[in-house]
C-alpha cells in the first residue's frame, strides 16, 4: 500500500512500498490448500540481517528459492525466501520503516507457528511488547515516530487492542511526524476500524503530508474491500 512518493516531514522515514499481505491466508489454485502466513511479521532489530537469517535457514535445512531486487522508484524492496517443502519464509528490508522483517508461509498452520517462535528466540527480534513499551517510553517526536511505525509493522495481523490503541492515538498526536508515521503504521495492519480516523485526517488534518498520505492509503483499502467505501 506504499507509494514511491517522498516526505516533507522530517521524521528519518522514507515513504516506500512493503512487501507482504493483508490477509492470514493467500490464494491457492484449485485443489491446492491455502497458504497459511505467520500470524505477524517478525521485526529484526539490524536493519540489514541476511547474512544472520541465512545461517538460520541453513541451519534448519532450508535452500535460497527466490531473490527480489530493490527498485525504489517502484515501491519494491529488497527480498530472499528460503524454504523446504511447503514451509518458506521471506526476508525483506523494509524501506518505510528502515527495518528488516521475516514472514513465514505453509499449509500447515503448526508449523508456521512454530517457525516463527524459533526465528524469534534464534534470532534478535523485537518481541511484542517491546514493541508497545518502545512507543509508551519515547516523548521526542523523531524516536516516537520511529516507534510507531516500527510497532505497526510488527503488530498481528488480526486486531490486537493493545496495538490499535497505540496507533489509533498517534493518528492523533500534536506532531504531524508523529501523526504521518501512524498512517504509515497503519499501512501494515490495513484493519477498518482505522478508516475512520484516516477519513478525519483526510478531510481536516492541515499538514499536506498527513492528509495526503491518508488519502493514498483510503485509495487502497477501497481497492482491496477494507471496511467497505470510503464517506
Amino acid at each position: 500500500m506504499g507509494t514511491g512518493t517522498g516526505t516533507g516531514i522530517e521524521t528519518g522515514i522514507e515513504t516506500g512500498s512493503k512487501s507482504g499481505s493483508v490477509a492470514t491466508k493467500e490464494k491457492a489454485g484449485p485443489g491446492t490448500p491455502p497458504m497459511v502466513l505467520s500470524a505477524r511479521y517478525v521485526v529484526l532489530r539490524e536493519r540489514f540481517a541476511e547474512e544472520r537469517v541465512g545461517r538460520f535457514a541453513v541451519e534448519l535445512g532450508w535452500s535460497r528459492q527466490w531473490e527480489t531486487t530493490a527498485d525504489p522508484d517502484e515501491g519494491i524492496s529488497y527480498a530472499v525466501g528460503w524454504g523446504v517443502g511447503t514451509l518458506s519464509v521471506e526476508y525483506c528490508e523494509d524501506d518505510v520503516s528502515r527495518h528488516s522483517y521475516l514472514c513465514f508461509a505453509g499449509e500447515d498452520a503448526a508449523a508456521v507457528e512454530g517457525a516463527t517462535e524459533l526465528a524469534e528466540a534464534r534470532l534478535d527480534a523485537w518481541r511484542v511488547e517491546d514493541l508497545l513499551t518502545a512507543v509508551d517510553s519515547e516523548t521526542e517526536p523523531v524516536e516516537l515516530a520511529r516507534a510507531v511505525i516500527r510497532a505497526g509493522l510488527g503488530a498481528p495481523r488480526k486486531l490486537d487492542e493493545r496495538f490499535f490503541a497505540v496507533i489509533d492515538g498517534a493518528l492523533q498526536h500534536p506532531d504531524a511526524r508523529v501523526r504521518e508515521a501512524a498512517v504509515w503504521a497503519v499501512s501494515y495492519v490495513p484493519q477498518p476500524q482505522y478508516r475512520r480516523r484516516l477519513e478525519a485526517l483526510r478531510d481536516h488534518d492541515p499538514e499536506y503530508d498527513v492528509w495526503s498520505t491518508a488519502q493514498i492509503l483510503l485509495d487502497a483499502f477501497d481497492a482491496e474491500g477494507v471496511g467497505g467505501q470510503r464517506a
